[in-house]
């Protein structure tokens, strides 16, 4: 377990403050949102949190360029209690992401429920790279021990769909802009790239049982990966690691949204090819193919029928649950997760999608690509 003392690889001692800066503001006005009693500790996770966050300069000021994730873990508080302060959080969430300039995620865990956290690629790279901002700084010693080798590939899929939806993002925005972005559009445009590239690398390191958390680490055994998705793909992973770590969108300017987006996908959808052929121990003949429920995508919660058939009940009624009991015993992510390489090969607004694509989606059979786009990043958004 690692509480690590830098937020960034190489920031110098300015980059440092500034972003510690943030750390106790937010921390200050987080803990003032929780009675004392109540509050364990703010435990910074993600790349700020294992000392591998990125900044920028702005007329020679620094500031964070990646979102601050943070865990507030409380004690002695019922679950109703707890939820009840989740949703009150968003709010203050959403101030202080105003106040610092980057995204702020606060999410809640109760003490009484870390011996038990489920086994996740979060909750995993959380105990191993982490930084207490406040509060207890052994406050995750509870926690089962998550080595890496032994988390379930299944973590990976869903870890590349939640990449991979951003470039449908992008796709979506390239139809709808006719490529006419603006320059913050743009740089998100090709932060999302970025973040798929960096993604396929993980995917990568989970089919050959070498996963690592740490960027400069993933970089150096990539490089002895023997078969990889595209032949430039240690080109695009350096560039991508180089974004993530000194980001400078102005050097997109003049490259082609059209061409980036083609290539990027190309090398997710062949990325996700190697991997889930690891992963399932056969060859995925196609992605219409993949599509069908009967094909699992190792998601932990679809262990559970009983609970995911109520969850459709719930959420898809009981008309689509009846006519579709293959899906109906899995947990809606891996609807998602089904149909998203589908998506990505039809990246097009006009284009009616065949049934394997419309039915996990609850949507009419013959619907354009743009309906069936619009509901996956709903379901996304609900389930991922």
């Amino acid at each position: 377990m690692t509480n690590t003392r830098r937020y960034t690889y190489d920031g110098s001692a300015e980059v440092e403050a500034r972003i510690e800066h943030d750390q106790q503001l937010i921390a200050q006005e987080v803990m003032a949102a929780v009675v004392p009693k109540h509050f364990h500790a703010l435990v910074l996770i993600g790349g700020y949190g294992r000392g591998e966050g990125g900044y920028i300069w702005h007329a020679d000021e620094p500031a964070p360029y990646n979102d601050y994730d943070y865990f507030l873990v409380l004690k002695d508080m019922s679950r109703r209690k707890a939820r009840l302060l989740q949703a009150q959080l968003q709010t203050l969430a959403h101030q202080l992401s105003e106040k610092v300039g980057v995204e702020v995620d606060l999410a809640v865990l109760r003490s009484e429920s870390l011996h038990r956290l489920p086994f996740t690629l979060m909750h995993a790279e959380m105990q191993w790279g982490h930084r207490v901002i406040a509060g207890d700084k052994d406050v995750l010693n509870d926690m089962p021990i998550m080595p890496f080798k032994s988390l379930g590939l299944g973590e990976f899929s869903r870890l590349m769909n939640n990449r991979g939806a951003l470039l449908l993002l992008n796709a979506q925005s390239l139809a709808l802009s006719d490529s006419c972005l603006s320059i913050e559009s743009r740089a998100t445009f090709f932060k999302y790239l970025n973040k798929a590239v960096l993604a396929c690398g993980d995917a990568l390191l989970a089919a050959q049982g070498i996963y690592h958390p740490s960027y400069i680490e993933k970089m150096q055994r990539i490089e002895t990966i023997a078969e990889l998705p595209v032949d430039d793909f240690i080109h695009l992973y350096r560039g991508a690691l180089e974004q993530r770590f000194h980001p400078a969108p102005e050097q997109y300017n003049d490259e082609n949204l059209e061409d980036w987006q083609d290539r990027i996908t190309q090398c997710w959808l062949n990325t996700l090819k190697l991997f889930e052929d690891q992963r399932l121990g056969k060859d995925i003949s196609d992605w219409d193919n993949y599509v069908l429920a009967e094909i699992p995508k190792g998601q932990l919660e679809s262990s559970n029928p009983v609970r995911n058939m109520i969850i459709t009940l719930r959420d898809f009624g009981i008309n689509h649950t009846l006519r579709h009991p293959g899906w109906s015993l899995r947990y809606p992510r891996e609807r998602v997760i089904a149909v998203l390489p589908g998506l990505l090969t039809r990246s097009s607004s006009g284009a009616s999608m065949p049934v394997s694509m419309t039915n996990p989606l609850a949507v009419e059979a013959g619907e354009k690509w743009s309906v069936c786009v619009e509901h996956y990043l709903e379901a996304w958004a609900r389930y991922a």
